[in-house]
């Protein structure tokens, strides 16, 4: 008995915990950000039964006649053709590719990040407002007083690291001050003050203190920067998966212009040994030939589809769904021109014009900016600071405030003063300024790898642009020596002076030779794309603004995750006003 409990219990026990998962009171779930259905899957794994996702059935004999070259080579049912070339390529991808508008968010955030930095001088109005009653009952002053006062106040932070606090403090209250006011038992107070606080050394200057502004700034130039970087390697990108499925589709054709040669052998084969001038073993090995051809076709035509995937995502555009509905055909092809490139002039530009390159003097840049507020903490700190504040008493707030009647007066009150901070050691101060120190040592040190690294990848890409053409020159001629050997043997085979062995070798010879003039050009394509990535220039001889040409999301268009695609397709927003490194801050001085 005990033994089958424990067996239903083992069996139970999946379920109940399941049932605790799913039913556990979650506050996400509370508050709807966890949904009951994402909950289920989480805490839930489905059987992988494969049968369900799709039809099988049996293998087919080997009877059945191999397909045709018209129908490999054809659209299938549901299918249509669609022609794009490098131009519409290019623009898909500047208005649709998910990528470009992810990275395009980034400089936005960096620009609110330097306004929410260059708010840090704004000025800050407040007012306070209290009352009640004091009850003294030691001697001399036995008293009761009923008071009111209201403090309105305002401080200004300056570019110079001082505070400026204006208030005004206006007070009633309801007690006998035979000193201040006789024969009366209340009165009014008003008491404007202004005071300030100046540091002179440590934390003092305009540089010190704009200095997460600039450090602000110089982060949105970076942020710009490699947005910059990712919008030129998201098109770079776009157009090598252009020419790899140009290339994968020249293969395709190839590889079924092979096929249609090799069915053609099969037919000449059958008539010569009608005539009984072959040998029946030679119709065998030409439907060999032709069959064997089919598997070629039938990878080229998966490479076709996976290439054509990754430029369909790549373009992003509605009527060009990524599955097999849509045959891409190519109109731009491979430029066949010479180009002798001088890598010293191409490195000038790279170096002038890569992004990783302005990067790292931006980084350069801010770390001597490091450097100078580390040099101001070694200071001693000395603030000198004052308050300035009449003070007025009258029967009236009219007369408390303007001294005017008989019964007002006023009283001026001011204090001034030096405050002297001396570390004992400064410790602290020094790391500071050695790890400023070594941070643009380091920065610098960046540099020169990241310049050593652009003259490597500037040089070995006009190394390639050259051996690209080279490969271009030399596999063309080859198609046209194979061309001629292939019709050659042909013809010898057809008059019986070559065997069905030296035809077969001779396509094979051809289709080969064609495969690699392909791959030639397609390589020359991506050689002088690689120049361009090189030396920091967009493909495509054209220019780009990423603020104008590259929409941007408004924020106010929503939570993206609800609706995505209506986020992504707002029109663009009026941006905030952009900043300048440098610049006076709003409100200083």
């Amino acid at each position: 008995m005990s033994e089958r409990c424990a067996r239903a219990a083992s069996a139970c026990a999946p379920a109940v915990v399941a049932a605790l998962l799913v039913g556990c009171d979650s506050p996400y779930q509370r508050q709807g950000i966890l949904s009951d259905d994402v909950a289920h899957r989480l805490s839930s794994m489905e059987a992988g039964d494969v049968a369900r996702l799709g039809e099988s059935g049996p293998l087919a004999s080997s009877i059945v006649a191999p397909p045709t070259p018209e129908e490999l080579a054809a659209l299938q049912p549901g299918q249509r053709g669609l022609e794009v070339d490098l131009a519409a390529v290019r623009a898909a991808t500047l208005e649709n590719n998910l990528g470009i508008k992810v990275v395009r968010i980034d400089p936005a955030i960096a620009n609110e990040r330097v306004l929410r930095e260059r708010a840090k001088f704004e000025w800050t109005f407040g007012v306070g407002a209290e009352g009640g009653r004091n009850v003294n009952f030691a001697p001399p002053l036995q008293a009761e007083i009923w008071n009111a006062e209201v403090r309105p106040n305002l401080n200004i932070p300056l570019a110079d690291g001082g505070q400026l606090d204006v208030d005004w403090r206006l007070m009633y209250f309801d007690d006998q001050f035979p000193s201040l006011v006789p024969n009366d038992s209340n009165g009014y107070q008003s008491v404007p003050r202004v005071s300030l606080n100046q540091p002179l050394l440590r934390g003092g200057g305009r540089l010190v203190n704009e200095s997460s502004i600039l450090v602000a700034e110089f982060g949105q130039r970076r942020v710009e920067v490699r947005t910059r970087l990712m919008v030129h390697r998201l098109l770079a990108d776009a157009e090598r998966a252009y020419w790899r499925a140009y290339g994968a589709r020249r293969a395709f054709d190839i590889a079924v212009d092979g096929y249609r040669r090799a069915v053609e052998q099969v037919a000449v084969a059958e008539r010569l040994a009608q005539s009984r001038m072959a040998a029946t073993t030679e119709v065998i090995k030409a439907r060999y030939l032709a069959v064997s051809q089919v598997d070629d076709v039938i990878a080229a035509s998966e490479l076709f589809r996976s290439r054509s995937r990754e430029l369909k995502q790549a373009m992003n555009r509605q009527d060009v769904p990524l599955d097999d509905s849509v045959v891409l055909g190519f109109s731009s092809p491979p430029e066949d021109r010479q180009y002798r490139f001088v890598a010293q002039a191409v490195l000038e530009t790279a170096l002038r014009q890569r992004s990783d390159m302005m990067e790292a003097e931006l980084a350069i840049a801010e770390s001597t900016l490091g450097i100078q507020v580390a040099q101001n903490g070694l200071l001693p700190r000395l603030d000198a600071f004052g308050t300035v504040a009449p003070v007025g008493f009258g029967q009236s707030l009219g007369g408390a405030v303007t001294d005017t009647g008989a019964d007002a007066s006023t009283v001026f009150s001011f204090n001034t003063g030096l405050r002297l901070e001396i570390p004992l050691g400064n410790e602290a101060a020094k790391a500071d300024l050695r790890m400023a120190l070594y941070r643009r040592l380091k920065e610098l040190a960046t540099s020169q790898d990241r310049r050593q690294t652009i003259t490597r990848e500037v040089f070995d890409a006009v190394s390639r642009t050259g051996t690209g053409w080279q490969a271009m020159v030399s596999t063309r001629q080859g198609v046209d020596l194979a061309t001629r050997a292939y019709d050659g043997v042909r013809t010898l085979y057809e008059r019986r002076f070559a065997t069905i062995t030296d035809l077969t070798q001779s396509l094979m010879q051809l289709t080969e030779a064609q495969r690699a003039q392909a791959m030639a050009e397609v390589g020359y394509q991506l050689a002088l794309l690689d120049l361009a990535d090189a030396s920091g220039l967009l493909p495509g001889r054209a220019g780009l603004s990423i603020e104008s040409d590259i929409p941007l999301p408004a924020p106010e268009a929503g939570d993206p995750g609800s609706d995505p695609d209506a986020f992504l397709e707002i029109p663009p927003l009026l941006e905030a006003e952009r900043t300048t490194p440098g610049a006076s801050a709003p409100g200083a001085g």
